[in-house]
């Protein structure tokens, strides 16, 4: 009897500690998104060539995440296009996609003078048939 009162006083005990954790995560989230708002976003797409070798794409990923470390960068993010259905708007042609969110202009003007940056287009750049740049200001978030 004495070890099932302890199991469940255990259970309890840890599902309100687990709970709290989820909910400091979940304000910490909260928190880091909602500062974005009246930041500069700069959404970049590298299609790459068919002939690249998974070689060369290794070392290009490589390339990508120092590119995301440039100190100017408030946020970034790396990623490949998702297995969504098939449809007319959505393009996953490209091979790459870095996500990037500047506080300021001026942060954003900086890292594209950044010399990390200008040898990662000089060192990469043979390797893609097209990039496509999206910048936008945030000005609306949930």
């Amino acid at each position: 009897m004495k070890a099932i009162h302890f199991f469940l006083l255990s259970s309890f005990i840890m599902t309100l500690i687990m709970a709290g954790c989820g909910q400091h995560q979940g304000e910490y989230l909260q928190m880091e998104f909602q500062s974005a708002e009246g930041m500069m976003q700069h959404n970049v797409y590298f299609y790459l060539k068919e002939d690249v070798t998974e070689d060369e794409k290794m070392n290009f990923e490589q390339g990508l995440i120092t590119l995301l470390e440039i100190p100017h960068i408030f946020r970034s993010e790396l990623g490949v296009p998702a297995p969504t259905e098939d449809r007319d708007v959505i393009d996953n042609s490209y091979a790459y996609a870095i996500f990037t969110w500047f506080e300021t202009l001026e942060d954003h003007d900086l890292y594209q003078e950044h010399p990390e940056h200008i040898r990662f287009i000089e060192n990469y750049n043979h390797l893609w048939e097209n990039v496509r740049v999206y910048d936008a200001n945030i000005f609306y978030q949930r």
